[in-house]
């Protein structure tokens, strides 16, 4: 039998021509009966790489794959062909079922984990419901194996295709590039796409399962835009309810305060480890990531770390700028992501459908639910959709041929030119300014954030240091200003007003405090040198490259968190860096910080405050030290100068306006302008808006234009207010 060279070429794209041939040959010498053997039997003699066979599997284009390397026992009589792919629980083979000649992909639990009854539990609940399941967009399931003294394992339609992290992947790297997008990759398919995917969600919702486990890894798009939804292994069902699904089809061993799923794209229930509230409004703001990811060509959290920052940013519904690569993303679409991400889940989309749906709209260039038009934009969409009646309306206007109704016209018509082109300034300006505040709000969070995580390591430090002392040089605030007890690197420095040390922090303690007894206690919190110093290196972008480097920023140029310091109950303070320009009778539990700090177990953003070193205006973040016993042994703190706000995200560049930070009580936090927060917010009518759309959003009252978005990290709502006139420039 002779083999169709072409079918071969396809399988194997990295061969050339003379060595085709030559495979050929070998496979006519072999004399067998199944020429679609070919691309096992080669690869079982060494001819071709693992990969390749992988590759070869998952082209639409490939032979039938048949050929062994193992035998499994079982009534289906599977041969594994070969790896392709290992996750945590286990591993994907390819495998062949002979009885009924087809390739499949069989999934079998980690030899490892096959002696732990809760792993195998869950392992066979997954085959289970899976298989139960039945929808086109969500794999089936052939049949379970058991085999004694073997892990078990399940066969499932092999899925031909790659994964949406590949798709998007190469849609980013096009992007980047400058290329174009092919028709398949454009926005408009990308969402389509994104509204296949929804289908077997909202099918599995409707039988009463939950995910818990969306990402693009678990998303496979076929060769003709098929989409499947994979990996169900850490799915549950929705408040208890089976509706129809028999057997034990709950990830068994999940409690409340477990953490299930991947940290990058948790919503705020499961990064709280809610499990036994989690309902399909979870799945939907997972949903609502990919969104975002499939639109933007970007992930939704790429700018936070991963570990606890990024566990954090989840519980907060944290995303980055909704901004496309290289193309708008429309406005609609910006309003559907949002919907679907909101912290508070009763905002969020009733169901997977209605969000889906809404995506459609927004392809057909209708209003959508997540931002219903206007009466300007419902005129505009009327127009679109007419275009053709009004071109014939206005023609036949034309054809009256009435010379004065013509020159009125004329005439009308050119003040509305200069006042629609004056109209269409003030809009970009109105979008300009809108995405100016966006995304200064989502990067002024992302430094807030960073700046708790780095707080939570000094008080983890601090109750190390306090429950085993260590030794360490004590430089009190007094020995600082005589140049013989002084740290001997003490050098001016232009950012702090005073001879400053880089080396060494200070201490300062309560008058009643003995000094020379408790000496152990001054030294454990002087051995927080290397902690503290890290708290404003760790808040400076890019980090230092070294020791000299780090010095500089610290003492000439300033980094964006200005002072780190512990204080404890018994009086003492230790502060970075050291100045030791303390009052006299200087007791921090004094300090309006200090009790605030006590009442955070975590971290938290306290009001602007004057700093008693000569710093100007501060705002603090504080958290409460509580040892193993739960006793409140101290207070950790950082501030940031309000100075450093203004300049970095509060002026709103070369427009006439002025940015504030407000509270959730409409109380100036900060301002642009001044020196010091005025309580009062000055734009009462604004503060209706922001009250009415406090997520985000913009508006036009009483000749001022306003834009604002709500800050996570904290409780605060970043607002520019300009004059409207003043958008034209």
């Amino acid at each position: 039998m002779v083999l169709d060279l072409e079918r071969l070429a396809a399988a194997l794209p990295e061969l050339s021509e003379a060595e085709l041939a030559g495979l050929a040959r070998a496979w006519e010498s072999r004399r067998a009966d199944e020429p679609e053997d070919l691309i096992a039997w080669l690869h079982s003699r060494g001819a071709l790489a693992e990969a390749t066979l992988h590759r070869a599997a998952r082209s639409s284009r490939a032979p039938v794959l048949v050929g062994a390397s193992e035998q499994l026992a079982g009534p289906t009589a599977l041969r594994v062909l070969g790896e392709v792919g290992r996750g945590a629980m286990g591993e994907v083979l390819l495998a062949r079922d002979e009885r009924l000649h087809r390739t499949v992909a069989l999934k079998r639990l980690d030899p490892r984990l096959a002696h732990d009854p809760g792993m195998v539990r869950r392992f066979v609940v997954e085959a289970q419901l899976t298989a139960q399941l039945d929808h086109p967009g969500i794999v089936p399931v052939h049949a379970v194996e058991t085999p004694e003294g073997q892990p078990p394992s399940y066969a499932m339609k092999l899925v031909r295709g790659r994964t949406l992290k590949s798709w998007i992947t190469e849609a980013r790297e096009r992007a980047e590039k400058g290329e174009a997008q092919p028709e398949r990759m454009a926005l408009p398919a990308r969402l389509d796409l994104f509204c296949q995917l929804c289908e077997p969600l909202a099918y599995a919702h409707a039988r009463g399962v939950l995910h818990r486990d969306l990402k693009p890894d678990n998303v496979m798009v076929g060769p003709f835009g098929e989409v499947f939804v994979m990996d169900w292994g850490v799915a549950r069902l929705i408040g208890g309810e089976s509706q129809g699904l028999s057997g034990p089809t709950t990830g068994e061993g999940t409690q409340a305060g477990d953490i299930v799923g991947t940290p990058s794209y948790l919503s705020p229930e499961q990064a709280r480890g809610e499990n036994d509230k989690l309902d399909a409004r979870s799945d939907q703001f997972t949903l609502g990531l990919l969104l975002y990811e499939i639109a933007t060509l970007r992930r939704a959290r790429a700018s936070i770390k991963g570990g606890p920052p990024m566990i954090l940013a989840a519980t907060r519904a944290h995303l980055d700028p909704i901004v496309g690569l290289r193309e708008p993303i429309p406005r609609e679409l910006v309003a559907v992501i949002r919907k679907a991400t909101h912290p508070d889940r009763e905002r969020r989309y009733p169901d997977v459908s209605a969000l889906a749906e809404d995506v459609r709209r927004v392809l057909r260039g209708e209003a959508v639910v997540a931002q219903p038009d206007g009466g300007f934009q419902k005129l505009g969409r009327a127009l679109a959709r007419n275009r053709e009646r009004v071109a014939i309306a206005l023609v036949g206007l034309a054809a009256l041929g009435v010379a004065g109704f013509g020159l009125s016209v004329a005439g009308v018509m050119g003040l509305r030119e200069a006042d629609r082109s004056a109209a269409e300034v003030r809009a970009a300006r109105r979008v300009e300014l809108a995405a100016l505040v966006d995304t200064r709000a989502r990067a002024l969070d992302r430094a807030l954030l960073r700046d708790e995580g780095l707080l939570r390591g000094l008080a983890s430090a601090a109750l190390r240091a306090l429950s085993s002392p260590r030794d360490a040089p004590v430089y009190l605030a007094a020995a600082y200003a005589d140049p013989t007890t002084a740290p001997p690197d003490l050098t001016p420095s232009p950012v702090y007003g005073a001879k400053t040390s880089f080396l060494q922090p200070d201490l300062a303690a309560a008058p009643e405090f003995d000094v020379t007894a408790g000496h152990p206690r001054l030294a454990a919190l002087a051995s927080l040198r290397d902690e503290l110093a890290g708290v404003l290196l760790g808040s400076s972008d890019p980090p230092p490259k070294d020791v000299s480097e780090a010095r500089a920023r610290v003492l000439l140029t300033g980094t964006p968190v200005v002072w780190a310091y512990v204080a404890t109950a018994d009086g003492v303070l230790v502060g970075y860096p050291g100045v030791g320009t303390y009052p006299p009778g200087y007791d921090p539990r004094e300090r309006p910080w200090y009790a605030e700090g006590l009442g955070h177990a975590a971290p938290a953003w306290g009001a602007p405050y004057v700093d008693e070193s000569g710093m100007g205006l501060l705002i603090g973040c504080t958290m409460a030290l509580v040892d193993g016993a739960g006793a409140k042994v101290g207070v950790a703190g950082l501030d940031v100068p309000v100075r450093e706000l203004v300049k970095t995200w509060l002026a709103p560049g070369d427009l006439p306006a002025e940015g504030f930070l407000l509270g959730d009580d409409g109380k100036v936090v900060v301002r642009s302008s001044g020196s010091a927060a005025e309580p009062e917010f000055p734009f009462t009518a604004v503060w209706t808006a922001v009250k009415a759309d406090p997520a985000a959003g913009q508006a036009s009252v009483d000749g001022d234009f306003a834009a604002w978005s709500r800050l996570e990290a904290v409780p605060w709502t970043y607002v520019v207010v300009g004059k409207e006139a003043g958008l034209v420039r």
